[in-house]
């Protein structure tokens, strides 16, 4: 990482949390209000930072390359089930904490206590995601059954060959 960017990082990051403390987002309240749909500060500054961000990669794209001469790559994935459990685990938090991960350090940052708590919580989930990172993967036990057996089938169930035989009445049981 050049020099140059590295300082820009940091003049980026430094800008980015004043920015955050200096609008309200790092304020229990107003997150709490706008979560509850009584205030909405929280939606409004989101969709200027979507647009913002737009704007910006847009700007990139017609460039062709970033700031420092690299070239813009903006990758594209398709959609995992982890991204889907983070996400609902993300939601859940921000929901209950009334903060995410960048106004929880804002929030740590002006001296807030809930803050750190919640800061707490994300160093334990962090934690514990990189435990179950760790484990080794279990591989699939030998089955006592044949190859292409399937289920055994349990006593009483009617499967769909047995669902149209003549020998069983129509209807619900």
């Amino acid at each position: 990482m050049s020099a140059g960017l590295r300082g820009s990082a940091v003049v980026v990051g430094g800008a980015f949390g004043f920015l955050l403390t200096g609008s309200g987002l790092g304020d229990y309240h107003t997150i709490h209000d706008g979560l509850l749909l009584r205030d909405p500060y929280i939606y409004l500054m989101m969709a200027a930072t979507v647009g913002t961000a737009a704007l910006g990669i847009a700007l990139l794209r017609r460039r062709g390359r970033t700031v420092f001469g690299g070239e813009l790559v903006v990758p594209r994935h398709p959609v995992r089930r982890q991204a889907v459990y983070g996400g609902a685990v993300f939601g859940v938090g921000f929901g209950v904490g009334a903060t995410c991960p960048g106004i929880t350090v804002a929030a740590v940052a002006t001296g807030s206590w809930w803050g750190g708590l919640v800061l707490v919580g994300i160093l334990a989930g962090l934690w514990l995601r990189g435990r179950v990172e760790e484990r080794p993967v279990r591989t699939a036990r030998p089955t006592s059954r044949p190859a292409g057996a399937g289920r055994p089938r349990r006593p009483g169930r009617r499967t769909p060959s047995s669902a149209t035989s003549p020998a069983q009445p129509a209807g619900p049981r």
